[in-house]
């Protein structure tokens, strides 16, 4: 065994030895470029013009002297388009429906005048406060969350207008509706 491990480690130098190669290198001498020989040049002779032959002026065909008359253009028939009937008019049915009996649970709907100096100034607040979130975000973020961003700033611009036409309460709404959205966006 001891043998085997021996003869198999001077196989292995062996090897290296003879994959890796000498060591030393043969220096070859350069040899040095002769000088440049001149050689002295000698005037070309400039060729010889050829005779010229005298030329003819060459005189155009003569040209018809008929005009030439445009094509007609046949008028395009446009197709005949009939008259739209008159579509027949349905009687309109007027139904009155009674209130459901759980019109309460929603709460009275209002036309969105009257509303007290509290609501305007409090819609007020709410849009400033998401007016003042929005201007302070990042570039990154707005360039991130661009669509939830336009559609805070549609939210906003409904509440600045239903404040301008006197609801406040639908200004309230949809500001709330901005700042739950914004808030949505920053998670």
């Amino acid at each position: 065994m001891r043998l085997g491990a021996g003869l198999r480690l001077l196989l292995a130098t062996g090897f290296f030895l003879v994959v890796t190669g000498c060591r030393h290198t043969v220096k070859v001498a350069a040899i040095p470029l002769p000088p440049p020989t001149t050689v002295p040049l000698v005037p070309v002779p400039e060729p010889a013009t050829p005779p010229r032959l005298p030329t003819q002026p060459v005189s155009p065909a003569p040209l018809p002297t008929q005009p030439v008359q445009p094509k007609a253009k046949k008028p395009k028939k446009k197709p005949e388009v009939p008259p739209p009937a008159p579509a027949p008019v349905a009687p309109v049915v007027v139904a009155s429906v009674a209130p459901p009996p759980d019109a309460s649970v929603i709460g009275a709907l209002t036309a969105g005048g009257d509303a007290s100096p509290e609501q305007r100034q409090k819609a007020s607040d709410a849009i400033g406060e998401v007016e003042k979130r929005l201007s302070g975000l990042s570039a990154d973020t707005l360039k991130n969350q661009e669509t939830g961003i336009v559609r805070v700033k549609f939210f906003l611009k409904g509440a600045h207008d239903a404040l301008g036409k006197g609801d406040a309460e639908g200004s309230i709404t949809l500001a709330t509706k901005a700042k739950v959205l914004l808030d949505d966006l920053l998670k």
